[in-house]
């Protein structure tokens, strides 16, 4: 592989559509580039074992330092079976090294006839694989980065649109905020179902957000001719190479993978747009329930004792930060998130700027992608 090529998928990887890349492979480009996370998170696996409470500090070392050897001895085995030497990190990682780490942090809870752990260590293991995997397969980190320093360089364009959304969004979830009702529901709510609950709005965003990438990606990947490629390329690694300079692209089609990436860079690019109000309302209701909620009022609307975080004595009146106010705010911002995101997707002028906005960011990703696999067939 050429020097370009390489320069070529690096910006791919940066831009958080990795998938672009030709024979993008998990064995080899995937789970090679998580190897220092999942030894980690191998060793802490087959720690489980220890008993902190029950044991002594001197049993738990003993235990742990054989745990580790274990784990150590079961990493250098693989790697003899598959041909490499015992202390190497393998350039591949497959089936037999991702099945050691799953099975290798049971084995000592299984010796020590803790079942109960064993079976946590498995589940733990599988979790990790699966978020690792989401997590560097698609670039997340790496598209995170892109969508925040772009979102910075948008902060005039996102004013603008918040100001003209904003008067609708406070005259309406204002009237939310003062009502017992709301306090009752979402003052109320602990834990998991507080969080399933905001989760809810953010699943919900997300699929109006992804119903409109169909029409996004409509016409996108397609190019007439190599001057509209160019064009569109300009400004990346790929404008160094050596192109035709008319005549029609071949086509090359996005398979499931990629549509799903160049999907995700719409979603992270609006979602954080999105974010930013919904974190701007929730300030928002925080500093005006402060002001002006009491924890009476709290009290009564919630039918419960409320636990006060913070106060401050202003002008004879005790201003109360109460936990209630924080799960109603953040209730109110994910809802306001939720409405943002509808009216983005139902209102002509508003779908219109966030389209603009987007579609040349996929475009040159696309173009880029045509340039970078045409000339690797040449």
């Amino acid at each position: 592989m050429g020097e370009r090529d390489q320069d070529l998928e690096r910006w791919f990887i940066r831009r958080g559509v990795p998938h672009f890349i030709d024979d993008y492979q998990p064995t080899t480009d995937i789970w090679t580039r998580t190897i220092p996370v999942l030894g980690v998170a191998y060793l802490l696996g087959g720690l489980n074992a220890l008993d902190l409470r029950q044991w002594t500090w001197q049993k738990n070392v003993t235990v742990g330092l054989l745990v580790v050897l274990t784990l150590v001895a079961g990493w250098m085995l693989i790697n003899r079976i598959r041909g490499h030497r015992a202390w190497s990190l393998p350039d591949v990682v497959g089936t037999p090294e991702l099945a050691v780490f799953l099975i290798g942090p049971t084995l000592p809870t299984l010796v020590l006839g803790q079942w109960a752990d064993a079976f946590q260590s498995l589940l733990s293991g599988a979790g990790v694989l699966v978020l690792v995997y989401v997590l560097t397969s698609y670039a997340v980190f790496a598209l995170l980065g892109w969508a925040l320093r772009r979102s910075a360089r948008q902060l005039t364009a996102l004013a603008s649109l918040v100001v003209r959304a904003l008067p609708l969004l406070l005259l309406f979830t204002t009237f939310l905020f003062i009502n017992a009702e709301v306090w009752q529901v979402a003052g109320t709510l602990h834990g998991i179902a507080y969080v399933a609950v905001l989760g809810i709005f953010f699943v919900l965003g997300a699929v109006f957000v992804l119903f409109r990438i169909p029409g996004v990606m409509r016409g996108l990947a397609t190019f007439p001719d190599w001057p509209t490629v160019h064009e569109a390329a300009s400004g990346t690694p790929a404008e160094r190479l050596q192109l035709p300079a008319d005549g029609e692209p071949p086509p090359y089609p996005l398979g499931a993978r990629q549509q799903i990436n160049a999907a995700l860079v719409a979603v992270f690019s609006q979602g954080l747009q999105i974010t930013f109000v919904a974190l701007l309302l929730t300030g928002f209701f925080i500093l005006f329930g402060f002001l002006a909620i009491p924890a009476g009022t709290a009290v009564a609307w919630t039918g419960d004792d409320v636990r006060v975080l913070f106060d401050l004595r202003l002008d004879g009146r005790t201003l109360v930060l109460t936990e209630p106010l924080m799960r109603v705010s953040g209730f109110l911002g994910a809802f306001t998130g939720l409405y943002f995101t509808v009216l983005l997707s139902t209102d002509a002028t508003y779908r219109d700027e966030f389209a603009d906005d987007v579609q040349p960011q996929i475009r040159q990703a696309l173009a880029v992608r045509v340039a970078y696999l045409w000339h690797r067939s040449h």
